[in-house]
């Protein structure tokens, strides 16, 4: 019995296959009747049950077992495991602390207590934390984004010319260190609702071997509640409104602001589609420097729409597709674009290569296409035509589980940009191995 009592969990009931979980159900009640003090039959009854999805009758029966003999640890265990997924934690923690009381505890009902117990903790508490940092080292082709070819357009005593650039600014090869890191928080009043107020905060931070003008440090915070909405009619969705707030630095040095707000909502339609819609706008602020004496040109308010649907194709296959449109209106007027990008992305789960690890890989392939269109020329590169781009992105990411907390990462990523002006045109091929910790 004690192999059977580990079912809760792991729902691997034996199955008679002539008759059907609800038959053999109504027989194991009315064995249990008949013999109320035959523990077999009570608990095969309790396993039935949980087959049934009929928690309240398990939770009974398991119950009733614990009046014969209370020296039963595993199925204060499973009592606990129960009342938990019903979302009763302070009844599952007065089992689960009840099961590890006394001498001769197994140590796996110990060790399996011992996570419920952390997680019941986080969920009474209204305040909860939760991240993740990601680091490493990163490879690119073109670590300055410079033009393909050394020649480009600059308008010269009122007419486009081309000029070629010296060997300083072109394509540069470089690695660089990255790091990232989120910390969330979220307070849950209590409201039997599902209503939470949410927090994040992203930092993000690279350091050039070479080049580093490019160098950036950039930090990103929102802040808001996330709530159900339409509770009557619509059945998991939510709303949240929110603030958003960024700062950037580029080379150590000042470099943008920004401040704003958005709404998200998501759906699950069913257990295989979910979708999310995401609205957002925020004014831009940017600060000239002697190596960017321009660089205030770019102030703007970003204002965007993004949609994304996710669809669970097999147990273990995720496809998703994605599309944006990001308006940017910037003071100057050459500065100020429309962007719009449409993507797919595939993502599978499967047996580590030559089981080289015991746990299992991912694997997501994301390619985009984005088209960018700006409003006005830029007088310093042609004062009669206006700069139009194409940009696709390729990115296949693995990610190797090492434990419950850790994982490595590697990357590969390909941008392929097209301007109708070669001083924008440029591709870049990127590699990049790293580390990450949920927590």
């Amino acid at each position: 019995m004690a192999t059977a009592l580990m079912l809760v969990t792991s729902g691997a009931v034996a199955q008679d296959p002539s008759t059907t979980i609800e038959a053999q159900f109504d027989r194991a009640f009315r064995d249990i009747l008949a013999d109320p003090a035959n523990l077999d039959k009570t608990f095969r009854y309790a396993e039935l049950a949980i087959q049934a999805q009929d928690f309240e009758a398990a939770i009974s029966a398991l119950e009733r077992m614990l009046l014969f003999n209370p020296d039963l640890p595993r199925v204060r265990l499973e009592l606990g495991v129960l009342y938990f997924r019903l979302g009763s934690y302070a009844i599952a923690r007065a089992y689960l602390t009840r099961a590890v009381e006394g001498p001769n505890v197994p140590d796996d009902v110990k060790a399996r207590v011992a996570v419920y117990l952390e997680e019941i903790d986080k969920r009474l508490s209204p305040h909860r934390l939760s991240g993740s940092v990601y680091g490493g080292v990163r490879y690119q082709t073109n670590a300055n984004s410079a033009p393909t070819q050394p020649g480009i357009t600059l308008n010269v005593l009122g007419a486009p010319v081309t000029v070629n650039l010296d060997s300083r600014s072109t394509k540069k090869n470089d690695y660089n260190f990255f790091a990232s890191g989120t910390l969330r928080h979220t307070y849950d009043p209590q409201l039997q609702s599902g209503d939470v107020f949410e927090s994040e905060l992203l930092v993000y931070v690279t350091r050039q071997n070479e080049q580093h003008q490019t160098e950036l440090t950039l930090f990103e915070f929102t802040s808001g509640p996330r709530a159900q909405f339409w509770r009557d009619m619509v059945d998991d969705a939510t709303i949240r409104p929110y603030v958003i707030g960024n700062y950037a630095m580029l080379e150590d040095a000042d470099y943008f602001n920004a401040a704003g707000g958005g709404i998200n909502f998501t759906k699950q339609f069913t257990s295989e589609i979910s979708t999310e819609l995401n609205f957002q706008g925020k004014q831009k602020n940017f600060q000239s420097t002697a190596a960017r004496p321009t660089a205030n040109q770019q102030d703007s308010f970003e204002q965007g729409v993004r949609f994304d649907l996710r669809y669970q194709f097999r147990p273990d296959i995720v496809l998703g597709a994605f599309a944006s449109y990001v308006q940017d209106s910037a003071d100057a007027g050459f500065n100020a674009k429309q962007e719009r990008t449409i993507g797919a992305s595939y993502a599978q789960t499967y047996e580590a290569p030559f089981g080289v690890t015991e746990s299992r890989w991912t694997s997501s392939l994301t390619a985009s296409l984005g088209t960018i269109g700006y409003h006005s020329p830029d007088p310093t590169i042609d004062p009669n035509n206006k700069r139009d781009e194409q940009e696709w992105r390729a990115n296949l990411v693995t990610a190797i589980p090492v434990s419950e907390a850790w994982a490595l990462i590697a990357n590969l990523q390909r941008t392929v940009v097209d301007s109708n002006f070669k001083n924008f045109t440029y591709t870049n091929t990127a590699g990049s191995i790293g580390a990450s910790y949920r927590f």
